[in-house]
């Protein structure tokens, strides 16, 4: 919360515009709303189809919080371009898997940055708005959800 208190003091000074945390879980937000009685504006947590973390997205939507995936493509810990719905999303789109994955954070309403260093995989990682998910689509992928993440932060 000092952290937090600071990132206040600099806003509120005009150093900065928009503020917000990374690995929040809604108890830590609730205690640091509480403490200074600013929502922050972003959290950064792992999201991805397999690891969707809803009750940090319930507590983000209820606040106006917006949510930045870190590791939107499962960080090559989950299969999830052999997933059968996101295979078929890409598949009816003609779009590879990662695309797919990507467009369901951008339906979704998340802020996703994938990682590359190669020029292709980066072209493509930003080719996502020529096509839309079909709500079925989404209820799909939405449907892999394991709660199993690289490592959840304790209160």
């Amino acid at each position: 919360t000092n952290a937090w208190a600071k990132l206040v003091e600099i806003r509120e000074a005009g150093l900065a515009r928009p503020i917000g945390v990374s690995n929040h879980l809604p108890e830590h937000l609730d205690r640091i709303v509480a403490d200074t009685g600013v929502v922050p504006a972003v959290d950064q947590i792992e999201l991805h189809p397999a690891y969707q973390q809803r009750d940090v997205l319930a507590w983000a939507d209820a606040h106006g919080t917006k949510i930045e995936a870190w590791g939107p493509l499962g960080q090559g810990k989950y299969p999830l371009f052999e997933r059968q719905a996101v295979v078929d999303a890409a598949t009816a789109h003609g779009v590879t898997p990662a695309q797919a994955v990507l467009r369901w954070h951008l339906q979704r309403g998340f802020i996703v940055f994938p990682k590359s260093s190669r020029k292709e995989r980066m072209a493509e990682n930003f080719d996502l708005f020529g096509f839309e998910l079909t709500a079925a689509e989404v209820a799909a992928i939405d449907a892999l959800d394991t709660g199993d993440g690289s490592g959840r932060v304790s209160a």
